[in-house]
């Protein structure tokens, strides 16, 4: 399994983006830190980024229905939004890497209650 070191969170803010406002944090990444040096990260539907740990991270993921997720990210300076994506494409995604060096499980906001249509 991969492991990247806790990072110092400099800042909270809202990214104000197309998608609406979404919670995000200034990270700084202990330098020369494992993991956290180039290298590719892969996000959901394919999509790779070359880059060392993101500096600008921030995530708003809505469960929509049983396993259909609508996840928006804020990677540095590059802001994607994807629905509907599965349990499974989120957690293999680098997306679990970085929110466990946040201290935040993946598992538990992918577990959150949705609203049924009536």
């Amino acid at each position: 399994m991969e492991f990247l070191p806790k990072p110092e969170i400099v800042r909270c803010f809202r990214d104000i983006n197309l998608n609406g406002a979404i919670p995000a944090m200034e990270l700084r990444w202990h330098a020369e830190a494992p993991g956290t040096v180039e290298r590719a990260w892969h996000l959901p539907h394919g999509v790779t980024v070359h880059s060392a740990a993101p500096t600008r991270f921030g995530i708003a993921i809505e469960r929509l229905g049983e396993d259909a997720y609508k996840v928006q990210l804020v990677w540095n300076r590059l802001t994607l939004a994807w629905h509907p994506l599965t349990r499974v494409q989120i957690m293999t995604s680098s997306l679990s890497l970085v929110l466990h060096a946040l201290g935040t499980d993946m598992w538990h906001l992918l577990h959150q209650p949705f609203a049924v249509a009536a």
